[in-house]
C-alpha cells in the first residue's frame, strides 16, 4: 500500500464532503485501489486485479474502516456496505460481487489519479523527489454531483440525512444509523420520513427520539404514504374528549443524546 494519491478540490463540491464518515469511506476506496495490476490471493482463489481495483466484503471493510475508532465512533457493516451501494449509485465505483468476496472498481480512476507518480525507490531517500501532478485540473466524474431533473439528490437518504441536521439536531453515529434503518423501511414512500421530520420541526420537539416516535408509531399502523400519514396525524386531534399527548424520549434516548454532546 506504500504510495500517495491525488485529491481534486472537486471533491468539496460533492454531498459527501459534508458527511464526515461517508467522505472517510470514500477516500479508504481511493487508498485501497490499486495503482497497478496485479494477482491477489483470496483464500484459495487467486484474483487478478486491474488498475483502480480492490477486494473487500462487509466484515472486513467494518474492520478496517473502524481500525482504532471509539466505541461510539463505530459504523456497523451494514452502513458502509449501503454508502458503498449509494457510491455505485452516483456513478463513483461499480462493485462486482460474488458469494465470498466483491470486487470494488473506482470509477475513472487512470484519469484521476493519472498524474500521480510513485517515488522512485531506486534512488537514495534524502534525494527522491515527488512528480508533478499534471492531470491536476482534470474533473473527474467521481466529484460531479449526479444529474437530476429535480433539485433532490439522486440518493434520497442524503437529502434525510441534511434535511434533519438542518432543521433538528446533529445526529450520533448509532442514530444516523438507526435514521438509515427507517429510511430503507420506508421505501414505499421516501417522503415519510421527511415527513417525520417536518412535524418535528412545527412542534418545536428537536430531537431523534420524537422522530422515531413518530415513525414507530406511523409503521405500527401499518401507513404506506404521506396522505394516510396527514390523515392519521389529523384525527388524533380531531377525537372528541381527548388530549393526545405525544410520547417523550426515553431516558436511554435522552442519555444517548447526553453522551454526544447535543
Amino acid at each position: 500500500m506504500a504510495g500517495w494519491i491525488s485529491l481534486h478540490r472537486k471533491l468539496m463540491d460533492n454531498p459527501i464532503y459534508s458527511n464526515a464518515n461517508m467522505l472517510k469511506l470514500w477516500i479508504h476506496c481511493l487508498m485501497k485501489a490499486s495503482h497497478s495490476g496485479h494477482d491477489q490471493l483470496v483464500g484459495n482463489q487467486m484474483v487478478k486485479l486491474e488498475i483502480g481495483e480492490f477486494v473487500t466484503g462487509r466484515n472486513a471493510l467494518e474492520d478496517e474502516f473502524n481500525k482504532g475508532a471509539k466505541k461510539d465512533e463505530v459504523v456497523s457493516g451494514r452502513t458502509l456496505w449501503r454508502w458503498l451501494k449509494n457510491f455505485e449509485e452516483w456513478q463513483m465505483l461499480s462493485i462486482k460481487s460474488t458469494t465470498k468476496y466483491s470486487v470494488v472498481t473506482v470509477t475513472n480512476w487512470s484519469e484521476h489519479q493519472g498524474g500521480v507518480q510513485q517515488v522512485s525507490n531506486s534512488r537514495p531517500t534524502d534525494v527522491q523527489q515527488l512528480s508533478t501532478i499534471n492531470n491536476v485540473n482534470k474533473v473527474n466524474n467521481v466529484n460531479k454531483e449526479p444529474t437530476t431533473t429535480t433539485t433532490k439528490p439522486v440518493d434520497g437518504f442524503a437529502e434525510v440525512f441534511q434535511t434533519f441536521e438542518s432543521n433538528i439536531c446533529r445526529l450520533s453515529p448509532l442514530q444516523r444509523d438507526s435514521l438509515g434503518m427507517w429510511y430503507d423501511d420506508f421505501k414505499q414512500d421516501k417522503d415519510i420520513v421527511l415527513e417525520a421530520i417536518k412535524i418535528a420541526d412545527d412542534r418545536n420537539k428537536r430531537n431523534y427520539g420524537f422522530v422515531e416516535y413518530l415513525l414507530k408509531e406511523w409503521a405500527n399502523n401499518k401507513l404506506t404514504n404521506v396522505e394516510q400519514i396527514h390523515s392519521h396525524e389529523r384525527n388524533k386531534f380531531n377525537k372528541p374528549n381527548n388530549v393526545h399527548r405525544f410520547e417523550q424520549p426515553t431516558k436511554a434516548e435522552k442519555k444517548q443524546e447526553y453522551d454526544y454532546g447535543f
